[in-house]
């Protein structure tokens, strides 16, 4: 007797910062990493295009926080994600509090936040899911998905963890809707954390099922 199939759940990140370790040289203090997750991705680009059309938007109109200025198109977006079936997983890592020997050689810092996002999601949640980010295709994206699958492969061995995503793929976020609710949710996170609050945080806050900060305070 063979048991019901779970549905296939498609997790698409994005991330607010960057990186990279040099602060002092003008890399951002603060990553945030954000995972959303559905199983019904088809959904968020139907409920997407119906809002472009009531915002009088362009159908290439590219949902990105830090270039989505007018009020009116954040809000009715964010009141877009608290209507949706969505669950969401972030961490914010404070870059100068890290210790100065923290290795960011070859996306490490990448790697590390989504490991331990992973680690902190019940099992079953991300088991055979498929993670979405946001790249080019080329050599620089392609090192990046490489470098995370070995860092994944290699935690899911020391931490015997069954693993945790079945396929991890890159697409273009202006033509990906699901990886603009990411940069949405990521770009309230980082304002959050940067200035204090956001206009937007109980509309993230309704569909957070883990925030992680880093270094713990």
């Amino acid at each position: 007797m063979s048991g019901k199939l779970r549905p296939t759940v498609y997790a698409f990140m994005d991330e607010s910062g960057d990186a990279g370790g040099n602060v002092r040289k003008g890399a951002s203090s603060h990553f945030v990493l954000a995972m959303v997750e559905t199983t019904d991705p088809d959904n968020l680009r139907a409920e997407l295009r119906q809002l472009r059309v009531a915002l009088q938007l362009p159908a290439t109109f590219e949902f990105r926080y830090h270039d989505t200025r007018k009020v009116a198109h954040r809000a009715a977006f964010f009141v877009l994600l608290r209507s949706l079936d969505v669950r969401v997983r972030a961490a914010v890592v404070d870059k100068t509090r890290l210790p100065e020997d923290f290795n960011y050689d070859d996306q490490r810092l990448y790697s590390f936040v989504l490991g331990e996002l992973v680690m902190r999601a019940p099992m079953n949640q991300l088991q055979d899911a498929i993670l979405i980010v946001d790249g080019q295709r080329g050599a620089p994206t392609e090192n990046l998905l490489n470098g995370v699958r070995r860092y994944l492969t290699q935690m899911y061995q020391e931490r015997q963890r069954a693993r945790a995503f079945r396929k991890l793929v890159a697409r273009n976020s202006k033509a990906e809707d699901g990886l603009q609710f990411a940069d949405m949710v990521a770009g309230v996170l980082a304002e959050r954390f940067l200035h204090g609050e956001s206009a937007y945080d109980d509309y993230v806050d309704s569909k957070l099922a883990d925030l992680w900060t880093f270094p713990p305070k």
